[in-house]
């Protein structure tokens, strides 16, 4: 996450007023329903922030980005425990950091963005690197083994395996000094990696690599990315430009350029507050269509596209359906709620997305079945010791990485703030 230093203009104002939130109509099935069940804190030092769900399993990987730690977590009916832990890298005196995962679809193996900071002997940086590093993701002493690592493009954020485990997309963000950023060395240029891992992570190769050139509306750093449950169609969030790319694996393979793929500038607010989109991901609608959606992150609103491209909707987090008793940003020019992370979960024949509003140390959940008009459904508080309030600084808890069981039957969230997972359980 990222903030501006330019303030925009978004105020209580912002969000759309009212909207009726008691409409307990299902064509299909019951509403979801869900209650925050457990927190289990994981220590200061971990700064716990990105989680995903092992495919298929009550199990779930947390990544500790600074400590460079993996945790192996089971997930109970009703709690979080340990399982397993893995630091890596534990001998290497940079900066370098553990930034996003995800698991191979048969939870065997993992894969796990890691920047590269390259100091001299004066503390000035040399080098901006980045890399996939894959690790043994089983219930076994192997449990966080290094099985081999791909060089990508400078300050990876975020990667994204596809549905059958055979390409890896990765967003090469090279967080530079003129988006607010960590890496001070001229000349890195962020990127889009595609690799290729058909034949398991010890023969992965990147096969593809979109160098960003930098738009109009500002630099095009990569943020979060996609691949599309076809396999085919990459989509990565741009967040200092307030765009999205997209493009094919099979159109555009080797190296290339943004101006090869195609760019899609997302809408403002009803104020005019630009989006600053941070987490992407999938979902289908009830004819089975493809859709993307994107957290704007500085508006406090999320965008549904279309395969094509097309923006079918642009929906507010309205103060109105947040429970007026969680914390918000009030401050003139900062997003009340600011949603970061995205996961989607399919109940009742009704798709939903899951979103973390960081500011509010919630998570709300919206159905998206009709993605021209999603409907708020609910809003969780999560941690174990919010003591944030309605003022300049908003939640302590600060919650993040998101991950839904595909059926709903839980979600975990991930707080970088507390540094501690919470358990979100479906209510029967």
């Amino acid at each position: 996450m990222k903030t501006p230093l330019i303030a925009l203009a978004l105020t209580l104002a912002a969000c759309n007023g009212a909207k009726d939130t008691t409409d307990t109509s299902d064509p299909v099935g019951e509403l979801w329903r869900g209650a925050h069940t457990h927190t289990l804190l994981m220590g200061q030092a971990d700064n716990a922030e990105v989680i995903k769900v092992v495919p298929g399993q009550r199990r779930a990987i947390l990544v500790s980005s600074k400590a460079r730690k993996l945790t192996l977590l089971d997930v109970g009916a009703s709690e979080l425990s340990v399982v397993r832990e893995a630091v890596l890298f534990a001998d290497d005196p940079t900066e370098s950091e553990l930034t996003h995962v995800d698991i191979a679809p048969d939870g065997s193996w993992a894969a796990v963005t890691r920047t590269l900071i390259v100091k001299d002997g004066e503390g000035a940086q040399t080098d901006c690197g980045g890399e996939v590093v894959f690790v043994d993701a089983s219930d076994s002493e192997s449990f966080g083994a290094v099985l081999s690592s791909v060089e990508v493009g400078p300050m990876p954020d975020y990667l994204d395996i596809s549905d059958d485990g055979a390409k890896v997309a990765v967003a090469a963000e090279r967080d530079g000094p003129d988006a607010w950023g960590k890496c001070e060395v001229p000349g890195e240029v962020p990127s889009i990696s595609v690799l290729d891992v058909s034949g398991g992570p010890a023969s992965a190769t990147e096969v593809t690599r979109v160098t960003m050139i930098d738009g109009d509306t500002g630099p095009r750093e990569p943020e979060a990315v996609v691949i599309s449950p076809d396999g085919d169609l990459v989509v990565a969030t741009l967040q200092d430009s307030n765009e999205v790319a997209m493009f094919s694996c099979a159109a555009v393979v080797g190296e290339a350029t943004s101006d090869s793929v195609d760019i899609v500038h997302l809408p403002t607010n009803a104020l005019g507050a630009e989006a600053w989109p941070d987490g992407v991901t999938s979902f289908r609608d009830l004819d089975s269509s493809v859709f993307f959606v994107t957290a704007g992150e500085w508006n406090d609103t999320f965008q549904v596209l279309s395969f094509t491209g097309e923006v079918v909707s642009n929906t507010d987090i309205s103060a109105s359906d947040i429970p007026a008793g969680f914390p918000r940003v009030v401050s003139e020019g900062y997003p009340l709620f600011e949603p970061d992370s995205v996961s989607t979960f399919s109940f009742g024949g009704h798709s939903h997305v899951a979103m973390t509003l960081r500011q509010a140390g919630a998570v709300a959940v919206y159905d998206v079945s009709d993605a021209t008009a999603p409907s708020y459904v609910t809003a969780i508080q999560v941690g174990a010791d919010e003591t944030g309030g309605q003022d300049e600084d908003g939640s302590v808890i600060r919650p993040e990485g998101i991950a839904a069981a595909s059926d709903g039957s839980f979600i975990v969230v991930a707080n970088e703030g507390e540094s501690s997972v919470s358990l979100i359980t479906r209510v029967e």
